[in-house]
């Protein structure tokens, strides 16, 4: 009942050809050019005020499809105190935290993760671990299989463990230089990690294992696409290298210049960055707080959780497909990079 009242919605409208929009535009601009409002993003790309079906023919973007769209929920900690990091942990665990993310000052032992993790229950959450330091994967390995689980950690380790959920990183972010180069940033990356591929022992190993950190700003629609963009290139460099892994694994951070002074202004500045990042398809959010205060930590958090719990954004995998704006930058950003 509900699609035979939508199709007789849609067939009441007669549909428009672009040309007779162009047409329509340049009587509504009163002989102003339609490429007057064109945007130059960069030397390379140049966006056009509106878009239609016919630009997005090239377009095949139903690989990004098979993104689980349910997100982890981020947060850093700088610990050096293991107790009472812990209790910080197990109070922000209750409170919608689902994958913390942990630097260390010098490597803890078993018995610090141990004390950092009394009470948390390692398999039900997903452990992120900044650093390269072998002894600390090992202690978090003798940790776990004391505890007799399987807990899916991320470390950022030089070679490729096949027993971790994601072992090697790669910081895109280090390629970051803003919306005006987005074209580089993402064909520096690919170029970094093609070089890594074709040099490695074990090709599909390094591959299943990479994990990737990109940043976002206050770009919304330029972030949607940069993201889209990186999966649609990574699965075409996996096709080329005839490696069968499927979509990588990304994180987001906000990029270190994307808040301003006012921290109400900044507020909503995070919550349209973190809405631009899972919508483009982020495995793993970290929302910077406003200020280093409890309050803002933990309004950071809500920020995922009501994109979460209240607008549903974890259960709809590539939502910006159909935009012919974001596809056709997609596109374009795609081309640019082969």
């Amino acid at each position: 009942m509900a699609a035979a009242i939508i199709q007789d919605i849609l067939s009441t409208f007669k549909a428009n050809s672009k040309e007779e929009w162009e047409a329509k535009a340049l009587t509504d601009l009163k002989g102003k050019s339609i490429e007057d409002l064109s945007w130059q993003l960069n030397e390379a790309i140049t966006l056009s005020p509106y878009y239609s079906a016919s630009d997005n023919h090239q377009s095949d973007t139903s690989a990004l499809k098979k993104h689980n769209p349910d997100w982890q929920v981020g947060e850093h900690y700088e610990v050096s105190d293991y107790k009472a990091s812990s209790e910080i942990i197990l109070h922000d665990l209750m409170h919608g935290l689902t994958a913390p993310s942990f630097s260390f000052k010098n490597t803890p032992s078993v018995e610090d993760l141990n004390t950092l993790f009394k009470g948390v229950g390692l398999e039900h959450i997903h452990t992120h671990f900044n650093s390269e330091d072998g002894e600390l994967y090992l202690n978090w390995m003798e940790l776990v299989k004391a505890r007799g689980i399987k807990a899916a950690a991320y470390f950022q380790l030089k070679s490729p463990i096949a027993v971790l959920s994601k072992s090697v990183h790669i910081d895109a972010s280090s390629q970051y230089k803003g919306e005006v180069a987005i074209h580089e940033e993402l064909k520096n990356t690919l170029l970094l990690v093609k070089g890594m591929l074709n040099q490695a022992a074990d090709a599909h190993l390094l591959a299943n294992q990479m994990q990737f950190t990109f940043f976002v700003d206050n770009a919304y629609l330029v972030n949607i696409a940069k993201i889209r963009a990186f999966k649609l290139l990574w699965l075409n460099l996996m096709k080329k290298l005839g490696l069968s892994v499927t979509l990588p694994f990304i994180s987001v951070q906000f990029a270190p210049d994307a808040y301003g002074e006012d921290e109400q202004d900044n507020l909503i500045k995070a919550t349209s960055m973190a809405m631009s990042a899972v919508l483009g398809g982020a495995d793993h959010l970290i929302v910077r707080p406003t200020s280093n205060t409890s309050r803002a930590k933990r309004l950071a958090r809500n920020v995922q959780l009501i994109l979460k719990n209240e607008s549903g954004l974890n259960q709809v995998a590539d939502p910006a497909h159909g935009s012919y704006y974001i596809e056709s930058l997609t596109n374009k950003l795609v081309n640019y990079c082969y």
